[in-house]
């Protein structure tokens, strides 16, 4: 079977699945009253990425199963970038949103304390690191990737950085990461259009999705390049996973983080990614596919 009929199939498959979720919750009214609710359906609806390829795996992919998902892997130093690369992105969009715009720094720790009085909560007993900035941050970071790295690979990455790098690396870097990028974004639109997912704001929504196909693929190459140079989609999961747990932190510091300025999915986070990618077309000087420049190592 051609390359270009599997993808059309894991494509179909994927789609047809997370977007089935995201349009049963809504029709139910899940978008509508206790946040959590929509979350859940939001969490639930990311699997379709994995559903897909694992059922193209095992339909087409007969004797290189393990590879076509992308779960083997070696060691080198791009597995910690692979973790500290989503929070230089994070930090930069939240510099870059300072500079470009009137947004200030809120400090967390301080929120929180605030927060907790309001509620009536006695925090004189608490260790004062507790409730600092740094403490709340690093926790978020450590717990929030190592948690997300988990789910994130086991419902999109195995996906996306899995069976259709599988498909598609072959054709190039730029090629398999730009078209990954395109689909993997549009994937969100009914989470976008009809749960508010980034951009909660109605007249927002259209716009949004248009925005978040873009964001992708600047994303996507970075990512991609990781991928490379570990030979794992576990990797893809750990920088996922850490890239979203920073990008509820970067609106969390940030003074009114609303669209466009809202956080690692405003107008910050896109110049951090174009620098981002600026990086990776000078790390990628290679053409050979991932499967061909393993032959040599």
């Amino acid at each position: 079977m051609s390359t270009a009929t599997k993808s059309i199939i894991y494509l179909a498959i994927a789609y047809a699945v997370t977007w089935g979720i995201v349009i049963a919750g809504w029709s139910q009214g899940l978008h509508q009253g206790d946040p959590q609710i929509a979350v859940a359906v939001l969490a639930v609806s990311m699997i379709g990425p994995t559903v897909a390829a694992l059922i193209c795996m095992i339909a087409f992919e007969k004797g290189q199963r393990v590879k076509a998902l992308g779960l083997g892997g070696r060691w080198s130093w791009w597995w910690p970038i692979a973790w500290l690369a989503p929070i230089a992105i994070g930090a930069g969009s939240v510099a870059l949103t300072f500079a470009l715009s009137d947004r200030t720094y809120v400090d967390i720790g301080q929120a929180a304390a605030a927060a907790a009085a309001a509620q009536g909560q006695d925090l004189s007993q608490v260790p004062a690191f507790v409730t600092s900035a740094p403490f709340i941050i690093g926790v978020g970071i450590v717990i929030g990737s190592l948690i997300n790295w988990l789910i994130l690979t086991f419902t999109e990455e195995l996906g996306w950085r899995g069976y259709l790098h599988h498909l598609w690396r072959p054709a190039g870097f730029w090629r398999a990461s730009l078209g990954t990028g395109a689909v993997w974004g549009f994937w969100h639109a009914p989470m976008i259009y009809l749960f508010g997912h980034n951009y909660p704001d109605p007249d927002d929504r259209i716009l949004g999705v248009g925005l978040f196909v873009i964001f992708c693929m600047l994303l996507s190459p970075i990512m991609t390049l990781i991928r490379d140079r570990t030979n794992s989609v576990w990797s893809a999961g750990l920088f996922h996973g850490t890239f979203n747990a920073v990008g509820g932190l970067t609106l969390a510091v940030i003074s009114n983080p609303v669209f466009p300025w809202n956080g690692i999915v405003g107008i910050g986070g896109y110049a951090a990614l174009a620098i981002g990618v600026v990086i990776v077309a000078l790390l990628q000087p290679h053409k050979a596919a991932p499967a061909q420049a393993a032959a040599t190592t």
